[in-house]
């Protein structure tokens, strides 16, 4: 157990340090009138570039261990936060996010893994590091508004490194399983989609379905929104903090519901109804839909952890996991570089609606899918 809570502090010093950037970089890139389009752009880079890393890296850690990729996330993390540090520039920000995606794809290619193996495979552990995850996250997004008026921009990434180094620092006494030398046979083996069930095919196109939706309402989406309808940059860390630390209660409230399925559906339908109004909320409402749809994402966390280890092989856990999130970000990837353009054409309301509509898809099919045991 003592390796499981090292990982999820590892987990909370990079989530808290991802929460503070979410708020910042999009602020900042406003701030020195950066264009829409071009910013969806760049925050398009990073879910793609992490993916590439996630799936390489998970394959390697099933073969060389976790270890060494959760060291390599602090270090990524440190460097990344010193980029923004001096970033003015599109490319210069593009530069920071590519960084900033190998160090999501470091972590997010073991964590899982690396819990699921220590807990003997109990997909419990799973909500444990989303509710980790959530509350951290929300933590730095509620105090990045007031670091940002405390530090300066510039001391509040020097902070943000400062925790990647303490990350890289706090990894190196984790106690990781041997694992088998590096086979390319048996390394293509658990990349070979025609080894896999067709229920984990039929998933992998859903994951990317919920890639898409994600990415009309992630990365600097919401936070420009905020921005843009008249909230301050506090206010715009209070609201995603609040709605992230809601997501988090939810998923601890919702962990140990039994009829899993039956959540998939009732929080999907909830995401799809939020986000189809969002964009056409005044300026107070808007707030408490953004905070309400925390609450939803929370119970739709449950939903996907439970996918995610009832459709993966113990053996692979690393590359089967990695797979999916293929699919997921190459999806968000896509729509988040086609928000800017729907956002700066025709508004919000533009990239929420077509959210909420993709995500039906993915919630309806995994309804029909899912197999409660």
């Amino acid at each position: 157990m003592r390796s499981v809570k090292t990982a999820l502090l590892i987990q909370i010093f990079h989530s808290f340090a991802s929460g503070v950037i979410g708020i910042i970089i999009p602020l900042i890139m406003e701030e020195r009138r950066i264009d829409v389009v071009l910013i969806g752009f760049v925050f398009a880079s990073m879910p793609i570039i992490m993916q590439f890393g996630r799936i390489l890296f998970a394959i390697l850690s099933d073969f060389f261990g976790r270890k060494p990729f959760f060291i390599a996330n602090g270090v990524l993390g440190a460097v990344s936060s010193l980029v923004y540090y001096f970033a003015h520039t599109p490319m210069e920000f593009l530069f920071g996010k590519v960084t900033e995606g190998v160090k999501e794809g470091a972590i997010w290619a073991v964590n899982r893994a690396f819990l699921l193996e220590k807990s003997q495979g109990q997909w419990r552990i799973l909500v444990y590091l989303r509710t980790v995850v959530y509350f951290a996250y929300a933590f730095g997004s509620l105090t990045a508004g007031f670091l940002a008026v405390l530090l300066f921009y510039e001391g509040t990434m020097l902070l943000c490194a400062f925790l990647g180094v303490l990350g890289a620092v706090v990894s190196l006494t984790l106690a990781d399983d041997k694992k088998e030398n590096f086979n390319m046979k048996q390394a293509l083996h658990f990349l070979d989609f025609r080894k896999k069930e067709r229920e984990f095919k039929i998933f992998l196109f859903l994951f990317f379905t919920l890639g898409l939706a994600y990415g009309f309402r992630s990365g600097y989406v919401i936070p420009y929104f905020l921005s843009s309808v008249g909230f301050s940059s506090e206010q715009v860390g209070l609201i995603v903090g609040a709605m992230i630390l809601l997501s988090g209660l939810s998923s601890y409230i919702f962990s140990n519901f039994p009829r899993v399925k039956q959540l998939i559906l009732l929080s999907g339908i909830l995401y799809s109804v939020l986000f189809v109004f969002v964009g056409f909320s005044p300026l107070v409402i808007a707030g408490a839909v953004v905070i309400a749809v925390g609450f939803v994402e929370g119970m739709n966390s449950i939903g996907q952890e439970g996918i995610l280890s009832k459709i993966c092989e113990k053996e692979s856990y690393g590359t089967d996991i990695g797979l999916l999130m293929m699919g997921l970000h190459m999806g968000e990837s896509a729509s988040l570089a086609l928000s800017g353009i729907l956002i700066a054409n025709w508004g919000f309301s533009a990239s929420f609606i077509p959210a909420a509509v993709i995500y039906a898809v993915f919630y309806v099919g995994s309804f029909v899918l899912y197999k409660e045991k």
